[in-house]
């Protein structure tokens, strides 16, 4: 487990079950992409155990939205309507403190990849009419 019941409330003062934080556990892996089995480095646990208590925090009075909720991009009812920031599609699942933390995740950073020179001869060309 990311964190423990006792560190949620240390971090957020909400009090949850241990169920709650593996539920919110599950959820965090999901949108990261990743299992607690496959992150060894140590300031990504810190983050993910952060990431995972404000998750069980949100999921505590949230829990039906998260597993319930439609994905949807307008909501509405008689002429009151409600329009979600486009492509957004963490929201309402993912707790809004989660998703600040989980991008400071080194594998959920944008990084460069280097592939070399594209043609890497080493012998020169010798230009010689035949």
């Amino acid at each position: 487990m990311f964190t423990t019941t006792t560190q949620v409330k240390t971090i957020t003062g909400k009090i949850v079950n241990a169920g709650l934080v593996e539920r919110a556990q599950y959820a965090i892996e999901a949108y990261v992409g990743k299992f607690e089995a496959d992150i060894e480095d140590t300031r990504d646990l810190e983050i993910l155990k952060r990431a995972t208590a404000y998750q069980a925090a949100y999921m505590l009075n949230n829990e039906d939205v998260v597993f319930e909720q439609m994905a949807v991009s307008t909501t509405g009812q008689n002429d009151a309507y409600t329009t979600f920031k486009p492509g957004d599609k963490t929201a309402p699942f993912i707790a809004p403190m989660a998703i600040m933390m989980c991008d400071k995740l080194s594998f959920m950073r944008a990084r460069s990849v280097y592939t070399g020179k594209m043609l890497d001869t080493t012998e020169e060309n010798n230009w010689r009419t035949v």
